[in-house]
């Protein structure tokens, strides 16, 4: 009996899956089940510090809550601001991620929450969308996006890329990022609206349209908190300027409200009042918010990593990477749930909270509650917040984010960085910003890739006194028919080109026959280079000519007979690097040359190898 053609395509489709698809699926298995035991995660949350928790450690932590809870609050108004978001938005941030973010944090320093760069990339993101998509209904599922990319990153391990985003990208995109917080929020405090653009030329063109409409008493309000602002910064450098410049112009304008003058206030929240939200899946807005929340879940974890790292050199504690970022998406998730905005590791927080000396990381728990409770309670109450008046300090939090000793450093370095720093920071100025990041990041590494991109082939020489040097450019080789080429530097794909057109330089003369790369210098060679020098042998044995190679490490050797360029050269044509000797491999390669152009050995001169012995008593220098 004939069995049936689909029992046959079920039998061989079963065959595949058991032989292909399934051991490659239980691999995966296992592999991300020790990635997530790697994250060294205790879910029992916070159990060693429960246990060893006391009536000290809790009065310390508290100490440290309140005056982080105090910076918190008009810190998360104004970020809510900035990303164009109601002003509570901020302090469900705050609140939610520090609840949350303690359960898988290493460090006890990093408090999370939102942050200037987070805020501006919001607000930079969405308008780049020109009104395509709602802000507030979308939000969640922008969080839910970037939570999960932080979370994925975590698993795999990917806190370490962030070491390669260069210093001068972050300071280019701070200080653009800074303009950008200060040039949208002066149209608050001279009281008119302006239609939302997406770059700093745009608004500070609609600004002046618009200076016209300015109301002085919006003016007034801005100045006096400016100068009620600078006055606590001066007089009372550790109380919290902001958060106590915020309550004094809010009560000395309360007699303003009499008079009905235009100035605009912040919307009252109801008492008790924490909606929740649930993400809604809407697919089509994936194509416009996956590069929005790729943008800040990198930026997020490069801030959150250099917070860390620096608290961590400055207390002694160790800290993961890892588990930074992983919490950080977990933050960000709650608050898809919670309500609030995109969270990272907040600098100005995270270094209040290391002055204030928390003994455990439930410093940020009591801070994340007391700003729940203080928003349930204290809702109502922001309506008596006049909007000139956090405009006005949020300019003055722009302003210190802008750092001209950094920025000094950033350009005067070198012309590479200089450039990084301005093309990152234009760009900031005149692009959306997650578009500006990333061309500075691109721009750091193609020219990290042009400096690493320029090998060094230089032609050496050798005799009986000096051994093996490099060869003046008028001197004569030792033998017309041998030259000896030094390697040095990167041999990967980007440098493919040059090498091939150097070499074939030096080939183009008729009297060569020997051609030796000293390749024991050169490092990462790869695929592209490998063909290179396979068409250098290629073309030399079709002329008659010969290339070896001297001084060969493990990595090129592996290379080389992995590609299979090995046999294209010859094996005995290819002389590994002899460690204590590190010129033996050349002297061996110039013997073979002397074989294959058929001298005596007495023709060619070999050099005497001068290697540094191991100091013993009475010795010094021994010849090989």
């Amino acid at each position: 009996m004939v069995p049936h053609k689909g029992n046959r395509l079920g039998d061989d489709a079963r065959r595949l899956f058991l032989k292909r698809v399934w051991p490659a699926s239980a691999r995966l298995a296992r592999r991300l089940r020790d990635q997530w035991t790697e994250l060294h995660l205790d879910l029992g949350p916070l159990r060693a510090t429960l246990l060893s928790y006391s009536s000290a450690k809790l009065r310390a932590d508290l100490s440290a809550a309140f005056n982080v809870a105090l910076l918190s609050f008009p810190q998360g108004m104004a970020y809510a601001l900035i990303a164009g978001l109601p002003v509570q938005y901020g302090i469900y941030a705050c609140a939610v991620a520090s609840v949350v973010g303690p359960l898988f944090q290493s460090s006890r320093y990093v408090v999370l929450g939102p942050t200037n760069a987070t805020a501006v990339l919001v607000f930079s993101s969405y308008l780049s969308m020109e009104g395509k998509i709602d802000k507030i209904s979308s939000l969640s599922f922008l969080l839910l996006l970037m939570g999960l990319a932080l979370l994925a990153g975590a698993v795999f391990r990917a806190a370490a890329l962030t070491q390669y985003v260069s210093r001068t990208v972050v300071i280019g995109y701070i200080t653009g990022a800074a303009f950008l917080i200060i040039a949208n929020q002066v149209h608050h405090m001279l009281g008119f609206p302006i239609p939302e653009v997406s770059t700093f030329v745009d608004i500070v063109g609609q600004t002046i349209r618009h200076a016209g409409q300015a109301q002085w008493p919006s003016v007034a309000l801005s100045l006096l908190s400016f100068l009620v602002w600078w006055w606590l910064k001066v007089s009372f450098p550790k109380l919290p300027a902001v958060a106590l410049a915020l309550l004094l112009v809010s009560l000395l304008s309360l007699p303003l409200r009499f008079f009905h003058l235009p100035i605009r206030y912040l919307e009252p929240i109801p008492f008790g009042f924490w909606p929740l939200t649930i993400p809604s899946l809407h697919w089509s807005w994936f194509s416009q918010l996956a590069s929005a929340s790729l943008a800040l879940a990198f930026f997020a974890a490069i801030e959150g990593a250099s917070i860390g790292k620096s608290l961590a050199s400055r207390s002694g504690e160790p800290i993961d990477p890892n588990r930074e970022m992983f919490a950080q998406g977990a933050a960000n998730l709650a608050c898809a749930v919670l309500g609030g905005m995109p969270v990272s590791g907040s600098l100005t927080r995270s270094a209040l909270n290391w002055i204030s000396k928390p003994a455990t990381v439930l410093a940020n728990l009591w801070s994340g509650l007391l700003l729940a409770g203080g928003l349930l309670l204290a809702g109502p109450f922001f309506a008596y917040i006049p909007m000139p008046a956090l405009a006005t300090l949020v300019v003055c939090t722009g302003f210190s984010l802008i750092n001209r000793r950094d920025v000094r450093i950033a350009l005067q370095t070198t012309q590479a960085d200089g450039l990084v720093f301005l093309v990152t920071f234009f760009s900031a100025l005149l692009t959306p910003l997650d578009f500006a990041i990333g061309l500075g990041i691109g721009a750091s590494v193609l020219l990290f890739l042009k400096q690493v991109g320029q090998p060094s082939l230089v032609e050496y020489t050798y005799d009986e006194e000096e051994g093996l040097r490099e060869k003046g450019r008028s001197e004569e080789r030792v033998v017309p028919e041998i030259c000896i080429i030094h390697v040095e530097g990167e041999l990967f794909f980007g440098v493919a080109d040059l090498f091939r057109d150097q070499i074939r330089r030096i080939c183009l003369d008729p009297t060569l026959r020997v051609v030796i790369l000293r390749m024991r210098n050169a490092h990462h060679l790869d695929a592209t280079c490998a063909l290179a020098i396979d068409e250098l042998a290629r073309m030399m044995h079709e002329s008659g000519r010969h290339l070896l190679i001297s001084g060969a490490t493990r990595p090129i050797i592996r290379v080389l007979r992995s590609s299979g360029v090995i046999d294209t050269i010859g094996r005995d044509n290819v002389f590994p690097l002899i460690g204590v000797h590190p010129n033996l491999s050349t002297r061996n390669a110039l013997l073979r040359a002397q074989h294959l152009l058929g001298k005596k050995e007495s023709e060619v001169r070999i050099f005497f190898e001068k290697v540094q012995a191991k100091p013993k008593s009475g010795e010094g220098t021994a010849n090989a």
